[in-house]
């Protein structure tokens, strides 16, 4: 896969995940599973749009990362956190899915709150998703990966594995308070950076 494809899946996928859910996100976060449910069936056409969109930018997002840990990095830490990435999809994606399945299971069975339920208890496998991102931010630094203009070689998986570091910690469970945000926020946006640096960069071929 070359480097415009890495780079677009990159991009497309920050702005269908991460974009989607600053603008149509419902808030439903600290609400309890019933309440959440009482939400999303008040809201049904709007859930099950963004579901899809950001289901699918998590594909485009764990591939483009994926695929840069494979074709454009040479560093077994990015290797392993490819890998950790594209083991990570069917859960996350199934996660995400949840609330569309909750929302049937409701309409035929009414225990669409169990399912939420349920799914609220794997969500701590995050851990495995931005645990790869932190291993990619540390091969781009090792690497001194990209450099490009005004952005010395190696800063951006710097910055990379400093917010994804802090959103892994945060997926723990672990109260960061404002450095939560900078790293979920950060990790999000690095990510769009880096799939717009991989797009400008020249094609290399491979050795």
């Amino acid at each position: 896969m070359n480097s415009k494809t890495i780079g677009s899946l990159l991009i497309l996928g920050t702005i269908l995940t991460m974009g989607v859910w600053m603008v149509f996100d419902l808030g439903t976060d600290s609400m309890s599973a019933a309440e959440r449910l009482k939400v999303f069936i008040a809201n049904k056409t709007q859930v099950q749009i963004v579901t899809l969109v950001t289901s699918l930018g998590f594909i485009c997002l764990v591939l483009g990362l994926y695929y840069s840990t494979r074709n454009l990095l040479e560093n077994i830490v990015s290797e392993i956190g490819g890998l950790l990435l594209i083991s990570s999809l069917p859960i996350m994606v199934a996660l995400n899915m949840s609330d569309i399945v909750a929302l049937e299971m409701e309409k035929q069975f009414s225990n669409g709150a169990d399912i939420l339920t349920a799914g609220s208890a794997f969500e701590g496998l995050i851990v495995m998703f931005m645990g790869g991102i932190f291993l990619i931010g540390i091969g781009l630094a090792l690497e001194r990966k990209f450099e490009y203009k005004y952005f010395m070689g190696g800063i951006i998986g710097v910055l990379l594995a400093i917010t994804s570091g802090f959103a892994l910690i945060s997926s723990f469970g672990i109260d960061l308070g404002i450095l939560d945000f900078i790293g979920w926020l950060g990790t999000w946006a690095l990510m769009l950076v880096t799939g717009v640096l991989i797009l400008l960069q020249k094609e290399k071929k491979k050795r």
